[in-house]
């Protein structure tokens, strides 16, 4: 059977999803201001509305495994699915966490050594570096995507109940990890996250109707992404502030509704940007296929800033600190990329 057509609006949706992340770690450092200044309270916000990042990603991922292979899976195929998507994420992920290992004790300690067994650790938790676990969890899920889809191919039930079965999961093991017994690594668990990818699977396997549905009731589905977004950062400023107390149930509830409602507000905020906005589409498109470049490299830049500038005594001064982070961890990480493409292409 054919391929489907690509989908040019994944890119943008993917842009998105990297401007959030450099987000959050350019301005994790500015919400440990002093509670109650305007800079702390601003960073705060930015920060935690845009948590929404790693589920957006694994609904991606979900997308486009299930949007490209649920017509065309056959018996034989998770040989060579595995091969062709663990090699494109694990020497990634190996070669990047030596790097990041190595690269971390030079800039925090000024000197450098190496121990295979705690490496090993790191790799198999992701915490060589803050962002790698992201990679783990990717793992699991395309360790898993053979035995799921030949269930969602074989049982109609499974298919249509895609996505309660994944939140379901998902709820089942946040009341075992705080309720029962700590999960090791929970963070890093495919099941921390298997409602926004049980999501992605079935937008994948209905994209054109789902993506028409998101256009139609594209006010509803923007009102419940503010609403929620809301609610959750609202809740986390009340706590902050000493206001309210919530139970981490609550937080967590309002943060899959805000998970779930963001991608359908990004696909039609995508169609609509490259029907009316050639310009910042071609940009974003751009900017979304560099985006597992810049999430691999902009941790270091982050770190170099860091530490090559002169502590900030001054509120206005780290403002500017801060503003500069998200600029050179976006816009530097992104120019790197495009300049490993370019001389990969000239080498070619």
């Amino acid at each position: 059977m054919p391929s489907r057509p690509k989908l040019p609006e994944i890119d943008l949706i993917r842009a998105i999803a990297i401007i959030a992340v450099v987000l959050i770690h350019s301005t994790s450092g500015a919400t440990l201001l002093p509670i109650g200044s305007g800079s702390q309270t601003i960073f705060f916000i930015l920060n935690k509305a845009s948590l929404f990042t790693v589920p957006l990603f694994i609904w991606i991922s979900g997308v486009v495994l299930f949007y490209t292979y649920y017509d065309r899976w056959g018996p034989g195929m998770s040989r060579v699915f595995w091969t062709k998507r663990l090699q494109r994420i694990l020497i990634p992920y190996v070669l990047w966490s030596l790097f990041y290992y190595l690269f971390n004790q030079f800039m925090f300690h000024g000197t450098v050594g190496f121990d295979i067994i705690y490496f090993i650790k790191l790799l198999i938790s992701g915490n060589a570096s803050y962002h790698l676990y992201y990679m783990v969890i990717i793992v699991q899920f395309y360790l898993l995507f053979p035995l799921l889809i030949t269930v969602v191919r074989r049982f109609s039930w499974v298919r249509r109940a895609l996505i309660p079965i994944g939140i379901v999961i998902q709820a089942g093991a946040y009341v075992i990890h705080h309720e029962v017994q700590p999960l090791p690594e929970y963070a890093s668990l495919f099941v921390s996250y298997s409602g926004v990818f049980t999501f992605g699977a079935f937008v994948g396997i209905h994209y054109s109707a789902i993506a028409a549905w998101s256009e139609r009731y594209r006010h509803l589905t923007g009102s419940i992404m503010c609403l929620a977004g809301a609610t959750f950062v609202g809740m986390l400023l009340l706590h902050q502030y000493g206001r309210a107390s919530f139970g981490n149930s609550w937080f967590e509830l309002a943060l899959l509704v805000y998970c779930m409602a963001v991608p359908l507000w990004a696909v039609q905020w995508s169609l609509r940007r490259l029907a009316d906005s050639p310009r910042l589409s071609a940009a974003l498109t751009e900017l979304g296929a560099a985006s597992f470049g810049i999430y691999l490299v902009h941790p270091a830049l982050l770190t170099l800033w860091g530490r090559l500038t002169p502590i900030q005594d001054q509120l206005w001064l780290y403002d500017l600190h801060t503003i500069a982070s998200i600029l050179i961890g976006a816009l530097c990480s992104w120019l790197l990329v495009r300049m490993y493409a370019a001389m990969k292409k000239g080498s070619a």
